[in-house]
């Protein structure tokens, strides 16, 4: 049997000090999981944790350029080192997670359904790109090594635009990655219906589609450079290439 994902929630924030939105939607997410273990971390905490705990990636998180990339960094490491979910600050909680991570090893979230062009021209395996706003997986889990691996390799790359941030620690890697992972791995990953973690902010909670939507990522993108569609480069401006999701989706997505 696969070990189970520990009941821990861990979140970043650049000080202890939350904005009054932010600190609303992490009380929301203690308030649906009151049992679980709540963890903040602030930049000097990401850091000092690397350096206890993991100074074999210290190197690594010092020379990743850009303070979101260091973030994305940590999050896949504490979740190799305690296991747990991960979710971003701007994430809503509207029902307790539990039920969703019963009985895996591995839960992510689908961020799109994308085109067969857009698919093509990201190079991925299948039409869907993977959240890194929010998972969850037990301690060590291959998918998370491997992403620290990658990561390592790629820390000192120039980073020219948001788009190279999504493909050096974001969405794009994570996505890659675990296309790429031996079948008995990647088989053992559960994807969730973008329904569950994801609804486009259009979507009502009403009925069925409320009943199933879990959480909502309210995409604040303060990391974000060009906070605008307009401003993005080519590649970024992709958003007619993402098709809406089923809101009455029950399946999995299947990534072996």
């Amino acid at each position: 049997m696969s070990p189970p994902i520990p009941t821990i929630l861990h979140q970043l924030w650049r000080t202890a000090d939350l904005p009054p939105a932010f600190a609303k939607w992490r009380a929301g997410w203690i308030a649906c999981h009151p049992t679980w273990s709540h963890r903040l971390y602030d930049d000097e905490a990401m850091r000092r944790t690397t350096a206890d705990r993991a100074p074999q990636w210290l190197a690594t998180f010092d020379a990743l350029p850009r303070v979101i990339q260091r973030a994305d960094f940590f999050r896949y490491l504490i979740v190799y080192l305690d296991g747990g979910m991960y979710a971003d600050i701007d994430m809503v909680c509207y029902h307790p997670n539990n039920k969703l991570l019963a009985d895996a090893s591995c839960v992510l979230g689908t961020e799109n359904h994308i085109s067969t062009y857009l698919q093509q021209k990201l190079n991925y395996q299948r039409p869907w790109q993977l959240a890194n706003f929010i998972f969850a997986a037990a301690p060590e889990h291959p998918l998370f090594a491997a992403l620290l691996e990658a990561i390592a390799r790629k820390a000192t790359r120039t980073v020219e635009s948001d788009h190279h941030v999504q493909e050096i620690t974001g969405p794009r890697l994570l996505t890659r990655i675990a296309y790429d992972l031996p079948a008995d791995v990647r088989g053992s990953i559960r994807l969730l219906p973008q329904i569950n973690w994801n609804p486009p902010s259009i979507y009502p909670r009403i009925g069925p589609i409320a009943r199933r939507t879990y959480a909502r990522h309210l995409c604040v993108g303060s990391w974000r450079t060009l906070r605008f569609w307009w401003q993005q480069p080519a590649e970024g401006r992709l958003g007619h290439h993402i098709r809406p999701p089923n809101p009455f989706a029950t399946a999995s997505p299947d990534l072996r």
